[in-house]
């Protein structure tokens, strides 16, 4: 029966939290008026005992709650959070961009005055009401390939500004940084039917009769004013289920990085308009389609690749 009680306790969900290594430890440590104050509570306690001074004895127990108050909540306002990351992030190279992440809140205790910190900056200061807390983190690198995110870290003095708490989370998540979209030259832009405006070039194929529901800015003004009949310019679209073949080897003219930029654009081109692309490079083949995955393993490839 003993046996079976001490197995009962240590099943408990404390002690299974305390023995789970994963989880992230909440610091508790007096600040510097946390300091002050418990200076305060000792030089009472002194007071009480050798002057005999009630008011100094029930002056000290009253600070000394505080501090117990203050240590209970610190911990309860950290605790049962958790961060919510993706396995991937995918960046930008030069820009400055977003990584968004949740805040999951495992309890209906409202969460409050709560510092995000990371890279040693706080990127603010939040209150945590709901049960998912969607928060970002500004990211920005001069350079491309994999990164890992660095430890982020939640602090609060809250609620009497004299104990201070934090705790840390470490992520596996990996930030992809690929080439910054350059706009390619015009040979490459023919080469792959894209305009200066981003969208497909589409062939001329003359003129016809205009029909209800035309498209007014294709109307061939010079030609329907001399005949006095509207006509409109008509134009074919390329196919988008052919296939077009994109081979960074044949262009060694072009500096390295910068075709890695003209790459990235024509990419995310291709993939924002849904026509397939086969890019190529060295040993390696990729297909883009409209799959998602598609377009990030051609991504993961260009922040990684070396000449």
């Amino acid at each position: 029966m003993i046996a079976s009680a001490i197995k009962g306790i240590f099943n408990h969900q404390i002690f299974e939290n305390i023995l789970n290594k994963n989880r992230s430890k909440i610091i508790i440590y007096p600040n510097l008026n946390g300091l002050s104050v418990g200076v305060l509570v000792f030089f009472c306690f002194l007071i009480s005992v050798f002057y005999e001074n009630n008011f100094a004895l029930l002056l000290s127990i009253i600070i000394f709650f505080i501090f117990f108050i203050s240590i209970f909540i610190s911990n309860q306002n950290l605790n049962h959070l958790d961060i919510q990351w993706k396995d991937e992030y995918f960046l930008e190279q030069n820009k400055y961009e977003k990584i968004y992440l949740q805040i999951l809140n495992d309890t209906n205790e409202k969460k409050l005055n709560i510092d995000l910190v990371y890279q040693d900056k706080t990127i603010g200061n939040f209150n945590f009401l709901k049960r998912f807390n969607k928060i970002f983190i500004p990211f920005f690198n001069e350079k491309r390939g994999a990164f890992k995110i660095q430890r982020l870290r939640l602090k609060s003095t809250y609620p009497f500004g004299i104990i201070r708490t934090k705790r840390f989370f470490d992520c596996e998540s990996k930030l992809i940084v690929f080439p910054r979209m350059l706009k390619p030259n015009q040979d490459l832009l023919n080469e792959f039917n894209i305009n200066l405006n981003g969208h497909t070039l589409d062939e001329f194929d003359g003129i016809e009769d205009y029909k209800n529901g035309d498209d007014f800015s294709k109307i061939a003004w010079k030609k329907s004013t001399l005949k006095n009949k509207k006509y409109i310019k008509k134009f074919e679209q390329p196919e988008k289920e052919k296939k077009s073949v994109l081979n960074l080897d044949l262009y060694q003219s072009i500096e390295f990085e910068t075709l890695l930029g003209y790459v990235t654009f024509i990419v995310q081109h291709y993939y924002k308009n849904k026509i397939n692309l086969i890019v190529k490079h060295l040993d390696q083949t990729f297909y883009l389609n409209q799959n998602e995955n598609s377009l990030k393993q051609i991504l993961k490839y260009l922040a990684n690749v070396q000449n």
